[in-house]
């Protein structure tokens, strides 16, 4: 387990990042005896990729070959990302069902609009001169 400051130190982040990062949830951390944070090096380097400037201290952790994962690359977040286009092409598809939906009622409405309207013709008044009121 590491301690708030050489978390901060072997990722390259200030330890005002880190705190904010615990508070948010993005990282993992239990806290001690002391008030501090102990943060397990896995959960860390999950977040924030190892700062190669620095190095591990001690050399007991090992840096892997290949770079940590972005966002976008991990399976879950792309399973996600895949399932959240499909839902947007779905609501689409129900906004255009919508929308001839609506067309339809409003053909239908000025339809009866139109039965509804006067239409007869108009009274002319004594010989065929004027309008009657």
């Amino acid at each position: 387990m590491l301690t708030m400051g050489e978390a901060a130190k072997q990722a390259g982040i200030s330890k005002a990042t880190l705190s904010r990062a615990i508070k948010n949830g993005r990282v993992s951390a239990t806290r001690n005896d002391k008030g501090g944070y102990d943060i397990d090096p896995a959960e860390l380097f999950r977040v924030y990729p190892r700062n190669t400037a620095t190095g591990s201290a001690n050399g007991s952790m090992k840096q892997d070959a290949t770079p940590a994962a972005t966002p976008d690359e991990t399976p879950a977040l792309r399973a996600e990302i895949e399932g959240l286009r499909a839902q947007l092409d779905l609501m689409k598809t129900h906004a255009d069902d919508l929308k001839e939906q609506r067309d339809g009622w409003q053909k239908q409405a000025e339809g009866s609009q139109r039965l509804l309207a006067d239409q007869r013709p108009t009274r002319r008044g004594w010989f065929g001169l004027g309008k009657a009121g």
